[in-house]
């Protein structure tokens, strides 16, 4: 995706290269695992809406890049935390970190990547910044937690699953345009829209995710489809159904997910109509996410904004 500009790919490989820095441990183990999870890919959405946010003040790469790079280190630490709790073996189809390591050190190893993102963040960001990135770290871990308590209870609101995904995923979005902007001097009142922006992006980011969890393409997902749902995390599409008068049957397709690989669910999801009704609230966050970005100055971080949001949100499902 970044290929494309010239500016944003030399900034992103600045990124890779100031994460990979950030992984120096003397454990050798450690170190070649977590390189191995980093070269793995992943759209490295965060950081390039951090340089993003920052085209739109006094853009400084030596100051904007490394705090893009801890964003993405945090979302890194997050990835191996959540790939324990759900026992995952596969992500981007490689292994995943506690596969090689063992579930032990990669709590450890999440953690050391933590200590590295606010060391880098410490480095280069004024206290209201750490203030910042802190309240974010929080909110994600408290949706974790709620997403952990919420597990195989069928009587989840829509409600709290979008107060869920909004610390889970959307906060570290909001929390990227919000410093790349923040960081560069740009009024007060852009930058705080532009954390508005990122909150519709990343609302819509999770919902088309979690739709593409039960209907999508396994390699371009990334992980086993249905996991969700097999792990009793139940999300937009299937609390639709479960809020619906299908409850009765969708109960009975989510037992039997591990028996017939969702075949039953899959039944389920489009007769109550469930899929549908998700891609109308993913689209509803997408009209807000790109009713905001039309209305910022012109640069080129608008041009790019709207063109990932195109890619990667409309035209994903």
């Amino acid at each position: 995706m970044w290929n494309d500009n010239r500016f944003l790919k030399k900034e992103m490989d600045s990124v890779e290269d100031t994460i990979k820095n950030s992984l120096r441990t003397r454990n050798k183990t450690v170190k070649e695992a977590l390189v191995r999870f980093v070269e793995s890919g992943g759209k490295r959405l965060r950081p390039a809406f951090t340089i993003l946010g920052g085209t739109f003040g006094q853009y400084d790469s030596n100051t904007i890049v490394p705090i893009a790079a801890a964003l993405e280190i945090i979302h890194m630490a997050t990835l191996i935390h959540d790939d324990i709790i759900d026992d995952a073996r596969l992500r981007r189809g490689n292994e995943t970190v506690h596969s090689v390591l063992g579930k032990d050190v990669a709590v450890y190893s999440g953690d050391f990547l933590l200590t590295r993102a606010f060391m880098l963040v410490a480095d280069y960001a004024d206290i209201d910044m750490l203030k910042q990135v802190a309240k974010a770290s929080a909110y994600i871990c408290d949706s974790e937690i709620a997403q952990n308590e919420q597990k195989f209870d069928t009587n989840v609101s829509v409600k709290q699953y979008l107060k869920r995904i909004g610390g889970k995923t959307a906060a570290l979005f909001a929390i990227s345009l919000y410093m790349g902007a923040y960081k560069a001097g740009c009024p007060k009142k852009l930058v705080n829209r532009l954390g508005v922006l990122g909150n519709n992006i990343g609302m819509a980011f999770q919902i088309v995710d979690d739709i593409l969890d039960l209907t999508g393409n396994q390699s371009k997902v990334g992980k086993p489809l249905l996991s969700d749902a097999a792990q009793g995390i139940y999300t937009l599409p299937v609390l639709y159904a479960l809020h619906s008068e299908y409850r009765d049957e969708a109960i009975k397709a989510i037992n039997k997910t591990h028996e017939d690989k969702g075949e039953y669910l899959y039944e389920v999801l489009s007769d109550s109509k469930a899929i549908e009704r998700s891609k109308n609230i993913a689209e509803k966050f997408i009209g807000k996410a790109m009713k905001i970005a039309g209305e910022l100055p012109e640069s080129i971080g608008r041009d790019i904004i709207v063109e990932i949001i195109d890619e990667q949100l409309e035209r994903k499902f």
